[in-house]
């Protein structure tokens, strides 16, 4: 999703009950190849898989 005032990407992404918030930022993340400057969401970069692929990113 696109903010249409300012530009910046906004994305969001539901998951099943089975499924933690840090197995699915990867599949965020991979859908940009773009530089990402803020990266916020409930708990989801409580494991070092996620504290990687962010500074990747």
């Amino acid at each position: 999703m696109i903010n249409i005032n300012t530009h910046k990407i906004i994305t969001a992404e539901l998951s099943t009950l089975n499924m933690t918030d840090g197995e699915v930022l990867p599949y965020l993340l991979k859908q940009t190849h773009r530089r990402i400057n803020v990266i916020s969401g409930y708990s989801i970069d409580d494991t070092k898989q996620c504290y990687k692929i962010i500074r990747i990113k």
